[in-house]
């Protein structure tokens, strides 16, 4: 770990000391839906120092699309791919690529959206962690013959606000995209204005967010990704505004700002599309109700309950995958072309509410979670000082004792 992150990193411990502490295991360690991962090396310069896992299925053939899962703060690898992705996989025939943060470049395993305590480089597009996301495309294309027009990005939390960084950057790579509870592109590279990103989110403009987007490859002449936009009305982790400014950014960046084209509930849940002028869905967002920081999963063979994924009784993973295009539109309902349903509003709450703060997208404080949502094992906030008779909360004890020596023997 790097000597100058323990101080933040202490701060965050404290940030969340009015969270509660569960000692449940994290998703990963419980699921019955864990499959294999096979870990991938030498697929690039790696300039992001990123880990590279993925599954493919008995049923991948050449030509099949590709989707890149990114996890969220505290979690790995094997963490996303409890969400559905692998199950989906089995069924249609795709390649999933898990990317994994270490805790050399984030001590919480977040991934920088950014940029590393002041350094932008990895918004910067064919710079750090985006510029090894690409390089994993690039392996998978190599080593399975994947289809490099329909490759996509996801992500939950750190890992959301990374898939648009991903969807900025190499718009020209990524066909669509998906973020649960992310935050917009190049939102800030300050240090100090992360956590007002994340909670209770940045108030812009949408051709203020757009410009962002059009300026992180400026050459780019289109068409953008495709972008499916996630979040659960009761997340006390990353503010429910995020959503709204997700929208305006990509909405603006497709020409299609204002109103929805459709507004209706899929699955129990408020639902909203934007069409562009050939009718086509180019952005769309769900509004997950009474679910805190999580990814959406259905108990009818769509990943497992965990730390940081909520059985909603909808498939955010099947739901993505109609999106973009692999899969057809059945009883879970359909994205692209959208249910029935009426016009002219947005679809889209601006509501906040309030809870901790983790560095670089990481998970905050817990308020009104479902169990197995924001109080997990996972959960960044179980790492505080108050509970100290937990070994987790002496080590935030410990943390900070240590951050606050160093500060005073450079003085």
């Amino acid at each position: 770990m790097r000597l100058r992150n323990l101080l933040p990193l202490s701060l965050l411990f404290l940030a969340c000391s009015s969270s509660a502490i569960d000692d449940e295991p994290s998703a990963a360690s419980t699921s019955s839906a864990l499959v294999a991962l096979k870990e991938v090396t030498g697929f690039g310069t790696n300039p992001g120092a990123l880990k590279m896992f993925e599954y493919a299925p008995a049923t991948l053939k050449p030509g099949a699309p590709a989707v890149l899962v990114l996890h969220g703060c505290t979690q790995g690898a094997r963490d996303a791919s409890t969400t559905g992705w692998t199950e989906l996989a089995d069924e249609l025939g795709f390649l999933v690529v898990f990317p994994e943060q270490t805790t050399a470049n984030n001590p919480l395993r977040c991934f920088n959206w950014a940029g590393e305590y002041g350094d932008p480089a990895n918004l910067q597009r064919g710079r750090g962690e985006n510029q090894s996301l690409k390089e994993m495309v690039d392996k998978a294309i190599a080593d399975h013959g994947s289809d490099p027009k329909r490759v996509f990005v996801v992500g939950f939390s750190a890992g959301g606000a990374e898939a648009a960084v991903a969807l900025a950057t190499w718009p020209d790579v990524f066909a669509g995209g998906a973020t649960i509870a992310g935050v917009p592109y190049n939102c800030t590279t300050t240090y100090a204005e992360v956590s007002s990103c994340q909670k209770p989110g940045k108030n812009k403009t949408p051709a203020q967010w757009g410009a962002l987007v059009k300026a992180a490859h400026p050459g780019f002449a289109g068409p953008y990704p495709r972008v499916s936009i996630w979040q659960g009305s009761a997340d006390t982790i990353v503010g429910t505004a995020n959503r709204t400014e997700l929208v305006e950014q990509w909405t603006d960046v497709h020409g299609v700002a204002g109103a929805p084209a459709i507004t209706d509930t899929v699955d129990g849940h408020a639902h909203a599309a934007w069409k562009d002028a050939s009718g086509k869905i180019v952005v769309e967002t769900y509004e997950i109700a009474t679910m805190a920081h999580a990814v959406p999963i259905s108990a009818t063979g769509c990943g497992a309950p965990g730390a940081y994924a909520s059985d909603k009784g909808i498939c955010a993973a099947r739901h993505v995958a109609t999106f973009f295009g692999l899969a057809a539109a059945g009883a879970d309902g359909g994205a692209d072309g959208g249910s029935s349903g009426s016009s002219g509003s947005s679809g889209v709450s601006s509501s906040s509410s309030t809870g901790g703060v983790a560095p670089e997208g990481g998970a905050g404080g817990s308020g009104g979670a479902t169990p197995g949502e924001d109080r997990g094992f996972g959960s960044t906030c179980a790492l505080t000082p108050a509970r100290a008779t937990d070994a987790r909360g002496w080590l935030a004890v410990a943390a900070l004792a240590l951050a606050i020596a160093i500060v005073r023997t450079k003085r």
